[in-house]
This record gives structure tokens, C-alpha cells and sequence, in this order.
């Protein structure tokens, strides 16, 4: 195809360096998406769009073709240098190549999967790329759960304690150089080894020694990523490539940045595995319920809310919230997507079995609710998950009534259940404490719609928050620990 051959053309090290720039200049710019019909020079590129025609220039894509010129070039040793042009006429033939793929991937599935595994696929892929700012959160709330809440409470385990004794620093110093790593996405597409700050004002006091530590684990070489199973996921856990001639070079400045963000997360994810053969997530749930017990506390008086006991003899949610309309129930799920399914290509079977987690929950929120109802109130169920799972509420419900009908248990009622993320449940908490009459309403409007099938507004929580003018998330601001 068109594409297999024009990229086995250019050196490597160059065509990296081209697609890292453009990267760079999409985060800088905080355009996700930088839709090129016309002459713009003064960012993107000089001169050649009468000749390359209009080009939609997307991270994600350009994360693509960093990962196959590295499976399908011939190295760093050919002899043509991609001008500007070149690339993105390269980009343009990539989007037709990888327009086939899919269509042969689509093709093969069942019609009720092929709906489900295109959208599922698409938001894994593009959404966390359009939404920067939700980097900034995560990494407020990693924060939170692993530093600051256990200095609170002593009856939580001491995450924080893994990256102290593995580094033999503060984890305020870890988290500052993790920081680093999101200034050098914005900044460097090339860096050079050993880096040292004293010089610069804005990043005086940063532990160079550190940062530099970090950085090692970041890096990987052409054929470890050629080998990969995870193929250009592979770029999302190692961003930083050594070219053949040893210049270390950035994949995406949006995948750097992404690790600076989530790195508290991953590395005390992997120490825990290493130190105490034991999954962080198993226990990291304790510390998001005391998250979400102080977002409480925060907002609403205590006669508002409730975190229920577990019980012996019956499934449990794990907390109720009491309006004059509504009881809203929730169930907490600290459940993390596994990189290798964040794709447009995934295994299906691997995200039913993630799913399932989901339909244990909708059956807790299902038998709470029938020992909770007050009043003929009616019940609003919410599966409330940490990680954002990028794709609509009601696919991600539909795909549950599948996966609940195979079960021994049989299927699932999704009357009045939603899913709803950590970043709207802040922001509907914080409303509710102010205007319980906003909330009300917008609950009525997100059922009517889910009801009604009515998508022509969009039914996610935050978007019909957004229509009715809803004030923005405040709280997630007022975690910051750069605060701290």
C-alpha cells in the first residue's frame, strides 16, 4: 500500500522529529485537533498546503506513525529527510491505510458487537488527547489518594511510602520532578542527558539528580518497541526513543506530558507489585472512598448523605445521598482499563470481562435499592468510576445488559442507572450543596433522555449540567497540591 512504502523512505530519527514537533505544537497550543484548509505559516507549516490540500492533524495519528516508521522503516540510516510537505502528505496516506484496516476489523464482528467495538475503540483512542485538562485532575486526585489523605488518616495504608524508600526523597520532591517531565513535553523534542536546572528561574530547586532517574525508565530502544504486543501503546509507557545514533528523542510531547501526570499512579502501581507482590488497586479503593466521603463532608450537611455498612446477608452500594425528589445511590469502582485495550483495535472478550465489574454493581445498586426506598421516592442508581472511561453512558449500559444476560444470574435492570465519572459527581456534590432544585432538574433531564433515546443534546451528566448553565467544577482546583 501507499503508505508501507512512503514511510520506509525517510530516516527515522527525522520523520520522529517531524511528528514530535507538530505534537508539540498542538499541546503548546491546546488544540487538540488543528484542522489545516488553509495557508499558516505562522504555526504549522510553510507554504505547502496549496499542494498537500486540507489535513485534520490529530496527536493520536501522529503517535501512529512514530510507531510505524519504527516497524517499518529501514532505521536511521536512510538518506531522505521528510520536509513538511512530505509529512503530511505521509499523514494523508496514513488515514487511508488506516481506514482499511478498520474496515477489515469491523467486517469480521457480529452486527451487536461492531456498533459497540467502533465507538468503544474511537474513545479509548482520541478523547483523553482532546481533554488536557483532565490530566491536570487525575493528577490532583493520584495526589490526594496517595499522599494526602493517609497523612490525614492514619487508618490508611502509606502509599506514599513506596516511592520514598525506593528514591530516598519526599514524595512532594518525586511529584515536582514528575512535573518536569510535563514542562519538557512542552518544551524539548530532543533531550540531552544529564539535565540540570540551575540556570533556569522557573525550575530552580528541582532535584536534577531525580529527574534524571525518572527519565531512564522512560526511554526505549527501535526493536523493544517493535517486539512489543502493545505495538504503538508501547509509546505510552516508554515516550522517549534512542535513535541508533543515541539522540533521545520524544515520541509525543502528549504522551510525555501524560506520564509526568499520571506518574505518582503507575510507579507506586509497579513498587507495590515488586515490593509486596500485591495489586495497589485492591486497597487504593479504601483511599477513594475517603476521597469521596470529604468531597461529601465538604458540601452537604450531614443529614444529606450516608456511606452504608456492609451487610451479611446482602449485596450493598456503598452510599446514599437523599434529595427532596430523589434517593441517589451509588456504587464505587476503582477500575483501571488496562493500556493495552485503549485502542481503536482491542480484545472484546478482555473488556466484557472488565464490564463484568459493572454488572455485579448495577445488581448492588439494584438490591439497595430495594431496602432503601423512601417515601415511593424514586431510585437514581450511579455507578461512579475513578478512571475515565471515555464513551457514552448509554452504550457503556447497553453492553452491560448483554454481558448480565449470559451470566447464571440473568440479566440486569438499568432503570434509572447511570454511570458517571469522579469529575461530574465533584461538580454535581458542589452544585447540590448550593441549589438541590439544579440537581433535581438535571437528573430529570438526563432520565428523559436516556428514556426517550433523545441524543441530540447529549445525555452525559456534565453536558446537561453544561446546557443549564451549571457552575463549573471548583472543587478539583482547591485540591491542587501545588496549593499544598
Amino acid at each position: 500500500m501507499a503508505f508501507e512504502q512512503s514511510i520506509k523512505r525517510y530516516r527515522l530519527s527525522d520523520l520522529i522529529k517531524m511528528s514530535a514537533m507538530l505534537s508539540q505544537r498542538l499541546w503548546n497550543n491546546n488544540e487538540p485537533i488543528a484542522k489545516l484548509t488553509r495557508l499558516d505559516s505562522s504555526r504549522f507549516i510553510k507554504g505547502v498546503l496549496r499542494q498537500s490540500g486540507p489535513t485534520s492533524l490529530t496527536p493520536w495519528h501522529l503517535v501512529d506513525i512514530v510507531f510505524y516508521g519504527i516497524k517499518l522503516s529501514s532505521g536511521d540510516f536512510g538518506i531522505s529527510r521528510p520536509s513538511e510537505h512530505d509529512f503530511l502528505t505521509l499523514y494523508n496516506e496514513y488515514l487511508e491505510y488506516e481506514n482499511d484496516q478498520s474496515g477489515i476489523i469491523y467486517k469480521d464482528l457480529p452486527p451487536k458487537d461492531a456498533l459497540f467495538y467502533m465507538l468503544f475503540g474511537l474513545g479509548q483512542k482520541t478523547f483523553w488527547f482532546q481533554e488536557r485538562q483532565k490530566l491536570h485532575f487525575a493528577n490532583f486526585r493520584f495526589y490526594q489518594m496517595l499522599y494526602s489523605l493517609p497523612k490525614r488518616h492514619s487508618d490508611l495504608p502509606k502509599y506514599y511510602s513506596y516511592i520514598e524508600n525506593s528514591y530516598g526523597c519526599t514524595f512532594e520532591a518525586y511529584h515536582i520532578a514528575s512535573m518536569v517531565l510535563v514542562w519538557l513535553a512542552g518544551n524539548n523534542n530532543v533531550i540531552n542527558l544529564p539535565l540540570k536546572f540551575e540556570d533556569s528561574p522557573r525550575l530552580k530547586g528541582v532535584n536534577n539528580e531525580l529527574v534524571n532517574a525518572l527519565l531512564q525508565d522512560y526511554i526505549s530502544e527501535y526493536d523493544s518497541v517493535r517486539r512489543s504486543s502493545l505495538e504503538a501503546r508501547a509509546l505510552y509507557l516508554t515516550p522517549v526513543l534512542r535513535s541508533t545514533e543515541h539522540e533521545l528523542l520524544v515520541s509525543s510531547a502528549f504522551l510525555l506530558a501524560r506520564k509526568g501526570f499520571t506518574n505518582l499512579y503507575w510507579e507506586s502501581r509497579r513498587l507495590c507489585l515488586a515490593q509486596d507482590r500485591t495489586e495497589l488497586n485492591l486497597s487504593l479503593g479504601q483511599a477513594f472512598e475517603r476521597y469521596v466521603d470529604e468531597l461529601m463532608e465538604r458540601f452537604l450537611p450531614k443529614e444529606k448523605y450516608r456511606r452504608l455498612p456492609p451487610s451479611e446477608h446482602r449485596k450493598r452500594a456503598d452510599l446514599i445521598l437523599f434529595t427532596n425528589a430523589f434517593t441517589i445511590i451509588i456504587e464505587q469502582k476503582f477500575a483501571m482499563l488496562n493500556i493495552s485495550q485503549q485502542d481503536v483495535h482491542f480484545d472484546l472478550k478482555r473488556v466484557d470481562s472488565w464490564l463484568s465489574a459493572f454488572v455485579q454493581a448495577a445488581r448492588q445498586l439494584d438490591e439497595t435499592a430495594e431496602e432503601f426506598r423512601e417515601n415511593g421516592k424514586p431510585a437514581v442508581k450511579l455507578i461512579l468510576f475513578f478512571d475515565n472511561l471515555n464513551i457514552a453512558d448509554g452504550l457503556i449500559k447497553d453492553r452491560v445488559v448483554e454481558i448480565a444476560k449470559a451470566t447464571a444470574e440473568g440479566p440486569v435492570s438499568i432503570e434509572n442507572l447511570f454511570m458517571i465519572s469522579i469529575d461530574e459527581l465533584e461538580r454535581l456534590v458542589q452544585i447540590l450543596g448550593k441549589n438541590e432544585a439544579l440537581v433535581e432538574k438535571v437528573i430529570a433531564e438526563k432520565t428523559n433522555r436516556q428514556l426517550t433515546r433523545d441524543y441530540a443534546k447529549g445525555v452525559e451528566f456534565d453536558q446537561v449540567m453544561d446546557e443549564m448553565s451549571a457552575e463549573r467544577n471548583e472543587y478539583i482546583t482547591s485540591i491542587s497540591p501545588l496549593k499544598e
